[in-house]
Order: C-alpha cells, then structure tokens, then sequence
C-alpha cells in the first residue's frame, strides 16, 4: 500500500492523474490505479472524474486545477472578490480546451466549464486561496465573462457595478467588453443610463 511520505508527495498537487500517482511511487500505472482505488474506498483520495483524483475537500480549490490552462470566473470570482453576497452553486470555469464533459460535480458545487477564444483568455491572475495557489478572474473580467456566457444579466451587471464603484475600474472593464463581442457598446450605455 501507498506510504504516508508518498502520499504527502501528492499534496502539492490539488489535482493529478494516475500518471502522477504511478510517478510518485515509482510503480506503473496499473498499480496506480489500484492503489487510488483503494485510497478512494477509504475515503482519502477522491475521484474528480474519470483519471482525475485530489486529497482536496473544497471544490473552489479544486476547480481550477481540473483542465489547464482555466481559471474560475463569473459568480464565483465575483463572491470571492466580495463583489457580491450571493453563494454561486455552480462554479464556473473558463478555458480554451474543448472538453466532452462539460459539467462536473464535486463536493457541494457543479464545476462548469466554458471555452472560449484564445483572444479573450485574458484578465485573470494567480491568487492564494487557503494556502494554494489558483487561478481567478479580475473583477472586471469576471463581469464580462457572464455577461459574454448568459450567466449574468445586463440588469444585474449594473447593479454589481453601481453597487462597487470604488471596487471597480471601469477602465478595465470597457477593455475586456471590447475583446467580447458588442458588450462594450451595451455596457457602455447601461452605465450611461444608470449616470
């Protein structure tokens, strides 16, 4: 069976493959994939999806480790930003990778995953959660990116923005309106309507 000192191995790693696990123990992979077998029906490893495992509990954490290169944008950036009170059930990430799955469900929360072009994969940044590093949407970006996926109303993007003006750089998030088509000139005059 898999040792504690490999096992502490693995905790860098918010999200591995069995790849990573054979690796570790310097075995292959069939035997990886027993031992996370094992691992996972004592409740210490667990199954994201199919060849996917983390020791992690918090789906926040572990959603933007699923798929590479991502990072977690739309309401749940935004309640981690403070920007607002609502507890998003589903957390959305956005990538530039196809994937056949497009939903998972880990923890308490469903993990979404959104592709978009490369040439709006901007505005985000690495931040530290729980001790961990992750990857976010700025404040701006996130607005833009529900808005740009109907995740979000324009209604309610107003609001977030009346509501945190000194929070948000308007700026910026005419920027990032401009890379998703037409919501610059919507934004714009919502905004202006609000004045």
């Amino acid at each position: 069976m898999i040792k504690k000192k490999e096992l502490e191995a693995l905790k860098p790693y918010p999200v591995f493959t069995a790849r990573d696990l054979a690796d570790t123990l310097h075995k292959g992979i069939d035997y990886a994939y027993l031992v996370a077998h094992r691992l996972k029906k004592a409740g210490v490893l667990h199954e994201i999806e199919k060849g996917k495992y983390t020791l992690e509990t918090d789906s926040f954490l572990v959603a933007s480790w699923i798929v590479w290169p991502s990072y977690i944008s739309c309401w749940a950036a935004l309640n981690y930003h403070k920007l607002t009170e609502q507890l998003p059930f589903t957390i959305h990430v956005i990538t530039t990778r196809k994937r056949k799955k497009k939903i998972v469900s880990y923890g308490n929360a469903r993990i979404e995953f959104i592709k978009i072009k490369e040439t709006a994969f901007t505005g985000f940044q690495r931040t530290t959660y729980q001790g961990r590093e992750i990857f976010l949407a700025e404040k701006e970006k996130a607005i833009v990116d529900a808005l740009a996926t109907r995740k979000m109303s324009l209604a309610e993007a107003v609001d977030i923005i009346k509501n945190n003006k000194r929070k948000i750089n308007r700026d910026r998030l005419l920027l990032h309106a401009k890379k998703a088509r037409g919501w610059a000139k919507k934004l714009r005059e919502a905004l202006h309507a609000q004045a």
